[in-house]
């Protein structure tokens, strides 16, 4: 239902043809499927409507009645409520909107973002990844929050990895590792071609230093469905 209101929300085109419609932009359907589906008592009706009102969709614009929802949704275990919640509390992690020092709250943000990444949030894992390597300078934190976001989906973990895989001095704790960049690598890939894949045997393909590589055919796919 809310995946429907989404698609209704910002309509559907063909890819091959710009001009086909594939899902008229409907906001007012938008707008009573996540009603109803707050009614129905789903909590990430309850962060959809938030962000409505962020971006001032259907309703008036008003930051105030957008929290009061995210907080809803969170409250109710939306781990993506928790994850806008947790993310707008860390400044660290908005340094394109320094207004937010003023009212920002690091602890409590991390605390959101650790009950996101609680429930496999692999936006959390990367938010946390990047506090720990910029902020906290705890490479073996980081690490193990970049690569649990790889399982979780996370394709901006995943292209994190690879980089700090083949440089001196990064996440890598044995040094310089282009084999499992590479790897890391493959499933950057995958997940940008799906968002939707994860991966919870990841460890038997990709397994974090000092565990050593298991044999790999150096095919894609293998290396993928292993770690389905």
């Amino acid at each position: 239902m809310n995946n429907l209101a989404t698609l209704y929300q910002t309509g559907v085109w063909g890819l091959k043809d710009s001009n086909k419609v594939l899902v008229p932009r409907n906001p007012e359907a938008a707008m009573a499927l996540t009603e109803n589906a707050m009614r129905m008592g789903v909590p990430l009706a309850y962060a959809v409507m938030g962000n409505y009102y962020a971006d001032g969709f259907i309703v008036k614009k008003d930051p105030t009645a957008a929290w009061a929802f995210w907080q809803k949704a969170a409250d109710m275990g939306s781990s993506y409520a928790q994850f806008t919640i947790g993310r707008s509390l860390n400044a660290a992690l908005e340094k394109d909107e320094p207004e937010r020092e003023r009212w920002s709250n690091e602890v409590i943000g991390l605390k959101m973002l650790e009950c996101a990444f609680a429930q496999g949030n692999g936006d959390a894992a990367e938010a946390l990844g990047i506090e720990y390597d910029v902020i906290q300078k705890d490479k073996s934190r980081a690490l193990h929050y970049f690569h649990e976001g790889v399982k979780f989906g996370s394709a901006g973990s995943a292209d994190y990895l690879p980089g700090e895989f083949q440089k001196v001095g990064g996440l890598a704790p044995s040094g310089v590792d282009n084999s499992r960049a590479d790897r890391y690598r493959v499933f950057k890939k995958a997940l940008e071609h799906n968002p939707d894949l994860r991966f919870p045997n990841l460890d038997n393909v990709l397994p974090l230093p000092p565990t050593k590589l298991p044999q790999w055919s150096g095919k894609s796919e293998d290396l993928i469905n292993a770690a389905k």
